[in-house]
């Protein structure tokens, strides 16, 4: 996959792998995931199982919100910087294949999430049940 690819869909990666029921404050649920990104004119649609450990991981801190983001894209891909929290909406930094730094911002609804990148870049998604 092209490192632009990847910068593409972190979003959609990051939101969709997750699978137990949500309590009030939590981003993102466990289960089943369907996403779709569109970059440059094209669009990509994804699908994931999210783990428990994995939204849970969402639902943390920067730093376990960095362990997540750093599993499912490599550092070797992109290097992941300033994660920021504020309720349900989470904001990082990425630089990818000595490209220019992109900030990628998800706001989180528990089933359904939306992002957006300073390229321009949109994914949205939605969980449609347990993980098949």
């Amino acid at each position: 996959m092209k490192p632009a690819l990847h910068v593409s869909l972190l979003g959609v990666f990051a939101c969709v792998c997750i699978a137990l029921p949500a309590h009030a404050a939590d981003r993102v649920r466990a289960g089943q995931w369907t996403g779709t990104t569109t970059a440059a004119g094209k669009t990509y649609n994804s699908s994931s199982c999210m783990t428990s450990t994995d939204a849970g991981a969402m639902n943390g801190d920067a730093a376990s919100i960095r362990g997540y983001l750093e599993k499912t894209i490599p550092p070797t891909i992109c290097k992941i910087s300033n994660i920021r929290t504020d309720g349900a909406k989470v904001t990082y930094t990425t630089f990818c294949a000595g490209g220019p730094a992109t900030v990628i911002t998800s706001v989180y609804h528990g089933d359904s999430f939306e992002t957006v990148d300073t390229k321009g870049t949109k994914s949205s998604g939605k969980r449609l049940g347990p993980c098949r």
